[in-house]
């Protein structure tokens, strides 16, 4: 990537309580390099204390937050805000790096140019093989994609939620691009997948921190969901909608460098 083509880039970590968690992601990331990829780096806390303040400051890293919680989409927002970097990947405190230095360089440099080409508009960095607690995206793809004649019944009953879950073979097929036409394989190796074929997700996200704030943040405030995480909106939840599906965006995955740590 030349000079002239690349964009800045700042990480932002998202941090409620949980330190220790939050203490090892952090080791995994200063010893795969990735501080050092970034132009800045900056952690948010929701609740900020001072042990959390203690912990960010032990790392070399630079401090915001907010007395009282403030949920995902607030605390994403806190981030967004406070950073000044032209592209963004947002982390939570749970989600650990289990790839090399030199595999984090090639993936994020990968997705910067992916970003800053405006060949997508967002970028996934949750692990396709190791993804992690919580992993929903297998089960649901293989819902209404598995060999048997109830996920047939299935596609035939709700066409329109088979086609969502298009994009979710990335995390169980090795060539999903042979598979589907709808994911398209890029020079690089990662994979290209249109909005109505793959939902919205938090996790481990590199995006451009204007369209961020301006396409999804700005949406979801706008229109809260009935479901929240905690009492408090997710995005998730508000992007779950027409919105998105029929926004033409694209999303980009990789092998991915996170997996998410059991609580």
């Amino acid at each position: 990537m030349t000079d002239q083509q690349r964009l800045s880039f700042g990480l932002g970590l998202l941090c409620y309580k949980r330190y220790d968690t939050f203490r090892a992601a952090l080791e995994t990331y200063k010893e795969a390099g990735l501080f050092d990829l970034a132009d800045e780096t900056i952690v948010a806390f929701n609740e900020l204390d001072d042990e959390g303040r203690a912990l960010a400051e032990e790392f070399g890293l630079s401090v915001i937050g907010s007395d009282a919680n403030t949920g995902i989409l607030g605390g994403f927002k806190m981030l967004a805000e406070g950073l000044s970097s032209d592209i963004v990947l947002l982390l939570e405190n749970d989600l650990p790096l289990i790839e090399s230095a030199k595999e984090a360089r090639r993936q994020i440099e990968n997705a910067q140019r992916a970003l800053a080409s405006e060949e997508v508009e967002v970028f996934r960095f949750r692990h396709r093989i190791h993804p992690g607690y919580r992993d929903q995206s297998s089960w649901k793809f293989l819902r209404y994609y598995r060999p048997s004649f109830l996920a047939q019944i299935r596609r035939l009953l709700r066409p329109s939620k088979a086609q969502k879950m298009i994009g979710n073979a990335i995390y169980v097929l090795t060539e999903p691009d042979k598979v589907f036409d709808d994911i398209v394989r890029m020079p690089d190796g990662w994979f290209k997948i249109s909005a109505k074929h793959i939902t919205w997700s938090n996790q481990s996200i590199m995006i451009r921190r204007q369209f961020f704030l301006d396409n999804i943040l700005a949406y979801a405030e706008a229109n809260p969901s009935n479901r929240t995480v905690n009492g408090f909106p997710d995005i998730e939840k508000e992007l779950n909608s027409a919105y998105w599906r029929n926004s033409g965006w694209r999303v980009g995955a990789d092998l991915g460098l996170f997996t998410h740590a059991e609580p």
